[in-house]
C-alpha cells in the first residue's frame, strides 16, 4: 500500500486492543523503512460512544415506521419493543419533538414522551436494528466531555508510540482541543516538534464554534459520516467547503474523510460520483484524503489507494490560478513574519518561473507553512529528524527528504544550541549545509543541474523561522548576501 501511495496510516482507537495497534505501527513502519519512504501515524481517540446495548439471542429486530421503540437507561436484553442504552443522561437530554438516529442514520426515531428511565419513541424510519449500534442526538447538547478516561489512556499509549497526529473526536469547543494539547505537550518526549491534534469536525456544536476552534487546534478532519448525520447530508459540501477555507487561511492542515472511495469495498472501480468527488477535495485545498473500511475491510484495498492517488493527480493538473481560487499571497496583509517570508518565496519562484522552493526545518514548522500558502509550490523540507520527515508526509505540496548530514548543530555558536525549528549556524557551516542540502536533492531526484530554485536560509533568532529567501542555481555556487 506504501508503494501503491499511502502516506499515512490511521490507528481507529474504538475497535481492536492496544497491542494490536502497536505491532501494526510496527509493521507500518518497518515497511516504510525498507522501501525509504516517509510515513505518518495518526491515532484517532474514539470519544464518547453513545450506543444501545444487547438484544435477545443476540438477533437483529426489525423496527416499522410508526410502531413504538423504547430507549431505556434500564438494565435490561432488548427486543423489539426496547432496548438499554449505556447513555445514562438519555432522559435528561431529550425532549418529546427530539429526534434520535440509530445505525450511522439509517433508522430514525421521534421522541413522544419520556419518564425517569425510558424515553418512549416513535419509529419515523424503520430498519433492522442490531446489538450495540450507535445513538446520535442531532441538535441536542450533550452533558459528557470530548475525551474519556479510555481516550485519556489510549493518548498516553499513543505518545509512547511516538505517533505523529491524534485526532480527537467529538469536538464542540476550543476548551475541547486545548485540553487534549496541553496533555501532548506535558507528556511529549520529542526534542522537536510533538505530536499534533486533528479536531474532527463531526458535530452542529463544532461548527457554529468552528473559528475558534481551529485557531486551538493544529489540524482538523472534515468527518464527513458523522456530520451528515448530526446535521443534513445536503449541508456536508457546504460545511466541508468552509471548513477547508477556514483551516488553510489560519495556516492549519485539512484532512477530508468519510466514504470517498466507498463502492470500492466490495468492486475494483469508483463511481464516477466518488472520483468527482475525490477530486472536489483536492480543489477546495485539502492536505490530504482519507481512506477508511475501503482499505480496513474492503476487498480491493491496493487498487483503492492507486485509484485515489490517480485522481489526486488527475485534479491537481488544474492549477489554483484556473480555479479561480485566491492563493494567500494575493490575500489581505497579516503582519506575521512568517506570512511574509512565505510569500516572498512565492513571488520569487514566479519571477524566476521556477516551482520549487526547498525549506531547511528541524521541527517541520516552516514548511508547513509553506504549504498553506497554497501557491502551487513544490516544497522540498530538508530535515536531520526522522520524526519530522514523517509527520511532513501528510502536508499539502511537501515532500520531505532526510538527510543526517544536514545536522551541523555542533558548529553552531551557543554551544551547538538549536532553536525550535531551522538551524543555528554560522555562515561557514550555512555555505556547507546548504551544498549538503543539495547534494540530498540531487540524489533524490528532486532537481537537476543548472536548474534554478528558491531557498529559505538562514534565521530569525529565537523565531525558528528562517531569515532569507534565496535565489539558487543548483551547480553553482552558494550565493553570498
Amino acid at each position: 500500500m506504501i508503494s501503491a501511495g499511502l502516506s499515512a496510516v490511521r490507528i481507529n482507537m474504538s475497535h481492536g486492543t492496544r497491542d494490536e495497534h502497536a505491532e501494526t505501527i510496527r509493521l507500518a513502519r518497518s515497511a516504510a523503512a525498507k522501501l525509504g519512504e516517509p510515513l505518518s501515524i495518526l491515532v484517532d481517540l474514539s470519544g464518547p460512544k453513545i450506543r444501545t446495548r444487547s438484544l435477545q439471542n443476540g438477533t437483529s429486530v426489525e423496527l416499522v415506521e410508526g410502531q413504538t421503540f423504547i430507549l431505556t437507561t434500564r438494565e435490561i436484553v432488548g427486543n423489539g419493543r426496547e432496548v438499554s442504552t449505556n447513555f445514562v443522561h438519555l432522559p435528561t437530554v431529550v425532549d418529546p419533538g427530539s429526534r434520535i438516529l440509530l445505525d450511522d442514520g439509517a433508522i430514525e426515531l421521534v421522541v413522544e414522551s419520556k419518564t425517569g428511565t425510558d424515553v418512549i419513541c416513535r419509529v419515523v424510519i424503520g430498519g433492522i436494528l442490531a446489538e450495540r449500534k450507535g445513538i446520535n442526538l442531532p441538535n441536542t447538547p450533550l452533558p459528557i466531555p470530548s475525551m474519556t478516561e479510555k481516550d485519556h489512556a489510549d493518548l498516553i499509549w499513543a505518545i509512547g508510540q511516538n505517533v505523529d497526529y491524534i485526532a480527537l473526536s467529538f469536538v464542540r469547543t476550543a476548551a475541547d482541543c486545548k485540553e487534549v494539547k496541553d496533555i501532548i505537550k506535558k507528556l511529549n518526549k520529542r526534542k522537536l516538534g510533538r505530536a499534533l491534534l486533528v479536531a474532527k469536525i463531526e458535530k452542529a456544536e463544532a461548527i457554529e464554534n468552528l473559528l475558534e476552534i481551529i485557531q486551538e487546534t493544529d489540524g482538523v478532519m472534515v468527518a464527513r459520516g458523522d456530520l451528515g448525520v448530526e446535521t443534513s447530508v445536503e449541508l456536508v459540501p457546504v460545511y466541508q467547503k468552509r471548513i477547508i477555507e477556514l483551516a488553510v487561511t489560519h495556516d492549519k492542515f485539512v484532512i477530508t474523510a468519510t466514504q470517498m472511495l466507498q463502492s470500492m469495498i466490495e468492486n475494483p472501480f469508483p463511481t464516477r460520483a466518488e472520483a468527482s468527488d475525490v477530486a472536489n477535495a483536492v480543489w477546495d485545498g485539502t492536505d490530504a484524503v482519507m481512506l477508511s473500511a475501503e482499505t480496513a475491510t474492503g476487498k480491493y484495498p491496493v487498487e483503492a489507494i492507486k485509484t485515489m492517488v490517480r485522481i489526486i493527480e488527475a485534479a491537481e493538473t488544474i492549477k489554483a490560478d484556473k480555479l479561480k481560487k485566491p492563493v494567500k499571497f494575493s490575500q489581505e496583509p497579516t503582519g506575521r513574519t512568517s506570512q511574509a517570508l512565505c510569500k516572498a518565496a512565492a513571488y520569487a519562484a514566479r519571477e524566476m518561473l521556477t516551482e520549487k522552493v526547498v525549506v531547511f526545518t528541524e521541527s517541520g514548522l516552516m514548511a508547513r507553512r509553506l504549504s498553506s500558502v497554497r501557491s502551487g509550490l513544490q516544497t522540498f523540507a530538508l530535515t536531520t529528524s526522522a520524526d519530522a520527515c514523517n509527520q511532513l508526509s501528510l502536508i499539502w505540496g511537501v515532500r520531505p527528504l532526510y538527510d543526517s548530514r544536514l545536522n551541523l548543530s555542533e558548529r553552531a555558536p551557543g554551544n551547538g544550541k538549536m532553536n525550535a525549528d531551522m538551524l543555528n549556524i554560522d555562515c561557514d557551516a550555512t555555505e556547507e549545509m546548504l551544498k549538503v542540502g543539495e547534494d540530498t536533492l540531487l540524489t533524490a531526484g528532486a532537481v537537476t543541474d543548472g536548474e534554478t530554485i528558491i531557498m529559505l536560509a538562514g534565521r530569525l533568532s529565537g523565531l525558528g523561522l528562517s531569515s532569507s529567501v534565496v535565489v539558487w542555481t543548483i551547480g553553482k555556487d552558494v550565493p553570498r548576501r
